[in-house]
């Protein structure tokens, strides 16, 4: 009887020491490896549900063991609604306090020259569910005045606090005047026409020697604007914008081969390098640029020099 009364305590002490070790390990990372991916509480999600989506999505390791430890450890601590970036490589208590304490500001970049469809397409990965149709609704007017820059923004931010953000930067860095809107169209062309600082000088000289004698700009970015336009109206999340152009007679007000003067608005979002290139061009001898396959710029006097850039430096 003494024997049977041991293995007794032996197997259940064994019983509770791997019960013990089933727990702790439910309550470890499931990998080593930090791989953020979005995770979503959404207002009213009770927290039983915010637990079965954390196992479904592979955040957590088992439901009933993180339940457990919400209600007798966490001390049922409150989810928060938001966006949250979650990774695997955290235990079920990081997992927990970052889902209570609240979702952080994200970080956003939005790139020098892009039109405001590539814009709506970069929110839209980074904020799921974001309102993309607003939003282009909101930048119709908008396009060159949403400055490009790195943003910290709301987790879930709205169409409206977005666009606030994005035009109030733009005029607290630029200072500019928009009464004179030609300064800001040049700058977008300059924009989409130039690869760095010295350039964009010397190529916003020549496209205001061009406006000042009533040359055509001939500028492919315009082109490409206005065929993107048309084009990707059905896609504008998805769309391959700014693809090289070998049609320069597609008909719109914005094509520059076809029609003297600037484009009606805007066609991207220029950096302050461009707007001040245009505010402070480089006067050139130069008539005619052109930018190679191998990314340089190449300029040229007169029309026969032009030429035979186009021949060595563009066609393959």
């Amino acid at each position: 009887m003494k024997f049977i009364w041991l293995g007794f305590v032996l197997g259940f002490t064994c019983f509770i020491i791997g019960v013990y070790l089933w727990f702790s390990s439910s309550l470890k990372p499931i990998s080593n490896q930090s791989n953020p991916k979005v995770f979503i509480v959404n207002p009213g999600d009770p927290a039983n549900l915010v637990l079965k989506n954390l196992k479904s999505q592979n955040f957590i390791k088992n439901y009933y063991v993180a339940r457990i430890y919400y209600q007798f450890v966490a001390k049922n601590m409150v989810f928060r609604p938001g966006v949250y970036y979650l990774s695997a490589d955290k235990s079920v208590a990081e997992t927990l306090k970052i889902v209570s304490i609240g979702p952080k500001d994200i970080k956003i970049t939005f790139p020098e020259g892009w039109r405001r469809e590539q814009y709506a397409a970069r929110l839209n990965v980074t904020f799921p569910g974001f309102d993309t149709g607003e939003f282009l609704k909101l930048t119709a007017t908008l396009e060159g005045r949403l400055f490009p820059d790195t943003y910290y923004l709301p987790a879930s931010p709205s169409p409206q606090k977005v666009v606030s953000i994005l035009i109030s930067n733009f005029a607290n860095k630029t200072k500019l005047d928009l009464s004179n809107s030609q300064t800001l169209i040049l700058a977008s062309l300059v924009e989409r026409e130039s690869n760095n600082p010295n350039d964009s000088k010397i190529i916003a000289g020549i496209l205001l020697k061009r406006l000042k004698n009533n040359w055509p700009l001939q500028i492919d970015a315009t082109v490409q604007y206005a065929k993107d336009t048309q084009n990707c109206q059905k896609t504008y999340l998805t769309c391959d914008y700014w693809k090289p152009i070998y049609d320069t007679k597609f008909i719109s007000a914005y094509n520059t081969y076809l029609n003297p003067g600037l484009p009606p608005t805007p066609i991207a979002s220029p950096g302050l390098a461009s707007i001040q290139a245009v505010i402070n061009p480089q006067d050139s001898e130069y008539w005619y640029y052109l930018t190679g396959n191998n990314h340089q710029t190449y300029y040229a006097k007169d029309l026969a020099t032009h030429q035979k850039h186009i021949d060595s430096y563009l066609k393959p």
